[in-house]
């Protein structure tokens, strides 16, 4: 007999899987307007026969990244798709795009949805439609070992790497701004390169993605300060286009996900306990 799982739907109202506290705090002024009982029993394959589009990241490791040896893209975000589509019936085509790049198509409702370490941001919220948040992730500030830089507060008159258009550039623009220099990056990569060879002070990035990058290369010259900025711009979605109508067929695989045990073995196998 098949689990099923009722999820009451309410507009306004983010639910959150694994234990998240933060996503629905800036939420908390808007009004209730409507209640939906979705059964998981109906949803079960309910987008058979559909081919979806999905912009992703080849850079956002360990959620969604180009790995060279079995050449395509992989990552905790990656195997979180697959089986929502096995549970909803749909198959996906994965189009690597930047941040910009892809809040441009879903716009332009070339692409249907996006994944890939997306922060639910209040900016984007106004623009287009999330999932409710399936991790809770944090900010870190990285600079070289031999920076000498122990605290954020004492980043002054530097210059910090961030990826235009992500919830890092934001906190940089909100609190760093004044006093320090921004330069803009289309590729995250590209900002730990400079930051390794001395170009730039310092970068804002999510912690898991630093934790995977200093786990990843033993040798780098880089650290991590100890305080972990607790943004709660910081939470992963699934993104769609405004409006989008299978917004709670997600939901409801996310729940099960979570309900079946397939979410903490994922997140075991690309996080672990981080």
């Amino acid at each position: 007999m098949k689990r099923i799982i009722t999820l009451i739907c309410v507009i306004g109202l983010t639910l959150c899987l694994g234990g998240c506290s933060l996503p629905w705090q800036k939420q908390k002024e808007e009004k209730t307007k409507k209640v939906q009982t979705i059964q998981s029993s109906k949803i079960d394959g309910s987008m058979k026969g559909k081919v979806l589009k999905v912009g992703v990241s080849k850079e956002m490791a360990p959620f969604s990244y180009y790995d060279e040896k079995q050449k395509k893209i992989v990552g905790f975000d990656i195997d979180i798709l697959e089986k929502i589509s096995q549970y909803l019936g749909f198959q996906y085509e994965l189009e690597p795009l930047s941040m910009q790049q892809t809040e441009k198509k879903l716009k332009e409702k070339k692409i249907d949805l996006a994944i890939g370490g997306i922060s639910i941001t209040d900016k984007r919220q106004k623009e287009f439609s999330f999932t409710d948040s399936y991790y809770e992730n944090s900010l870190s500030v990285v600079v070289q070992k031999d920076s000498g830089i122990t605290d954020r507060k004492e980043i002054v008159k530097k210059t910090i790497g961030v990826e235009k258009g992500m919830s890092s550039a934001q906190y940089v623009e909100d609190y760093m701004k004044d006093t320090n220099k921004i330069k803009y990056y289309t590729s995250v990569k590209k900002i730990f390169e400079d930051l390794e060879k001395g170009k730039i002070d310092a970068t804002l990035y999510d912690t898991t993605g630093v934790q995977y990058y200093l786990d990843h290369y033993p040798q780098t010259k880089l650290q991590a300060l100890s305080e972990q900025l607790n943004s709660e711009e910081s939470n992963y979605g699934i993104m769609f286009s405004k409006g989008y109508e299978g917004v709670d067929k997600f939901n409801v695989a996310l729940q099960v996900l979570q309900t079946n045990g397939d979410y903490q073995k994922i997140k075991d196998i690309w996080v672990g306990n981080k």
